[in-house]
């Protein structure tokens, strides 16, 4: 199974999500930066995490590390967190991704897992309220040799609860896909 699940999340909105992804104790998060030679370590706070990208990982199990200090957490025992961002006055996009093989045996576990983390944000943000638009270029519709600007709502974007507040309050913040390049957006 390869998919991802594209989200804008503000801090508060991430606190709610890293809360109930860890409401199970044998879920942990993994510093995807680390660079511990007995592999990364499996932590229980977002807090421990200072980049924008970790794993979620469940054991199968019970809760701890592998015995040597590692997780065990390979790259397909694992969901990939993109964490959106604030870098002054913007906010990027963020998301979770998975990529099993069926033929692991614990591939679908970490689907049902996906699947539910997935379940859980849909449940709270709202989509197609985002229009993506290239900044260096006039809003007009498509023409020979140009897409429009700025785009239709995207649905394949979900956007927390604590985004369009934050964005409300100051004119200058905005979407962007990611902190120094990328589209930006606006909420319809």
């Amino acid at each position: 199974m390869r998919s991802q699940l594209r989200f804008i999340m503000h801090p508060d909105d991430e606190r709610d999500f890293v809360s109930h992804v860890l409401s199970d104790d044998r879920t942990f998060l993994i510093d995807e930066r680390s660079s511990d030679p007995a592999g990364p370590l499996l932590l229980r706070s977002i807090d421990a995490i200072a980049g924008g990208r970790c794993g979620i990982f469940r054991q199968p199990g019970g809760a701890g590390t592998n015995g040597d200090g590692g997780s065990g957490a390979s790259g397909t025992k694992k969901i990939q967190f993109l964490r959106s961002q604030i870098v002054g006055t913007l906010i990027t996009e963020g998301s979770i991704a998975i990529g099993t093989d069926r033929d692991d045996g614990e591939a679908a576990g970490v689907e049902r897992h996906y699947k539910s983390l997935s379940k859980f944000i849909k449940a709270r943000y709202a989509n197609s309220v985002l229009r993506w638009y290239n900044p260096n270029l006039p809003f007009a519709p498509a023409a020979p040799g140009r897409s429009v600007n700025p785009g239709g709502p995207a649905p394949q974007v979900w956007v927390g609860p604590s985004v369009r507040p934050w964005l409300a309050g100051d004119p200058e913040r905005r979407i962007r896909q990611h902190w120094s390049y990328g589209a930006m957006a606006f909420l319809e």
